[in-house]
């Protein structure tokens, strides 16, 4: 069967409400499934060889469908290097996990004054209160840009998620579209004000470590990278890690007697409901993944939530196991492309389930307000995720 055209699709409904069990047939029959004009690859090692393989399987072609809005024709993760090398470059310095160390304090303000908030309310919805604008205030922070204008940070990244090969039609492609242009307008004018007068910041470190004086929509594409992939990540790992644990109640008693363990907790949510499903590349010239042979020139899209249920690199992959070691999944990619902003999503979904674990007495669904799911084929996420709790 391995090759031949297949009924999954990652934008059918039911796929995206509840992908796992079509992965775990990929993953037995299929591993490289012919969908519609592109091929989907599920085993943990032939995304692993995809991922380190930019040259046989380019970025340069984009990640998505050739019919969604670009903000700009090069980006981190529509180049391969040595362009991608240059890019990454400029903003690598401020992502090293001991310079990300040092924010911890920042992040644990921020997390408690949202959870104050709320729990003032007696009510607490984990996307809307906590992680939606825990990460969109830290990268606006970083980013030195206004965090009162978060809204329009998370509009915009919303706007472009919505539309990401979302196949959803022409209304999604025309707010991504508007969001691009409002996100190019403000950007461009702040860029202009760091080159006059610099800050202690991202974007004023970006144009000082730039080797040659970078263009402006050149710094206005990182921008946009960082905006949305600095926050959306690590939203939908707290939102689906909280979920995860309370379907589990007794990883979530283990949790609580040892809380040493939310590091290896945060691991296992990465590889059990992953906030990136998987990305696209484009072949080069001919290759054969797993017998099947691929021409060049034809989309692959490499699931990384399925090879995160390999059962042939993970024990039981179906269960959710906080203790789980070793937890080698691919959820943040592998290789030159391997998720910039990893040590930071890591802290903050540490800092975020630590704190919900200390100061949240019998957190749990509520039955009359289910968790409501977004519905994406690239995000994984939560809309909507309310908890009761006891005061």
């Amino acid at each position: 069967m391995a090759g031949q055209t297949t009924a999954y699709s990652p934008f059918a409904g039911e796929v995206m409400a509840d992908p796992y069990p079509f992965y775990a047939a990929l993953l037995e029959d299929d591993p490289v499934a012919r969908v519609d004009d592109f091929y989907a690859v599920s085993r943990y090692a032939d995304i692993l060889t995809l991922l380190r393989d930019p040259a046989t399987f380019t970025s340069r072609r984009g990640n998505t469908r050739e019919d969604m809005p670009q903000i700009a024709d090069t980006t981190m993760i529509t180049s391969d290097p040595p362009k991608h090398t240059e890019l990454r470059a400029l903003v690598n310095r401020a992502f090293t996990p001991r310079l990300v160390a040092t924010m911890e304090h920042r992040i644990r303000e921020v997390t408690d004054s949202l959870l104050d908030a709320a729990m003032e309310r007696g009510a607490l919805d984990v996307m809307g209160d906590l992680a939606n604008p825990l990460p969109v205030t830290i990268i606006a922070e970083l980013l030195g840009v206004d965090v009162e204008r978060r809204a329009d940070f998370k509009r915009w990244s919303d706007d472009s998620i919505a539309a990401l090969g979302s196949g959803a039609g022409k209304g999604h492609s025309e707010r991504m579209g508007a969001s691009v242009t409002e996100f190019n307008e403000y950007f461009t004018g702040v860029i202009e004000q760091r080159r006059s007068t610099p800050g202690d910041d991202l974007i004023s470190a970006m144009i000082a470590n730039a080797e040659t004086t970078p263009q402006p929509g050149e710094l206005v594409t990182l921008l946009f990278l960082l905006l949305v992939a600095g926050h959306e990540t690590t939203t939908n790992l707290i939102g689906n890690g909280t979920l995860a644990l309370l379907e589990h109640p007794d990883q979530l008693d283990l949790l609580r007697a040892q809380p040493a363990m939310v590091a290896s907790y945060v691991e296992e949510a990465l590889r059990y409901d992953s906030p990136v499903q998987g990305l696209y590349r484009t072949t080069t010239e001919a290759v054969t993944i797993a017998g099947t042979t691929i021409a060049g020139g034809t989309k692959v899209l490499a699931l990384f939530a399925a090879a995160n249920r390999d059962p042939r690199q993970f024990i039981d992959p179906d269960r959710f196991d906080v203790r789980r070691k070793p937890n080698l999944h691919v959820a943040f990619g592998s290789g030159v492309h391997f998720c910039l902003g990893a040590s930071l999503a890591r802290l903050e979904a540490r800092v975020a389930a630590e704190r919900l674990l200390q100061r949240l007495h019998r957190p749990r669904l509520d039955p009359a307000d289910p968790p409501e799911r977004l519905l994406n084929p690239t995000i994984r996420g939560l809309r909507r995720l309310p908890l009761r709790f006891d005061a």
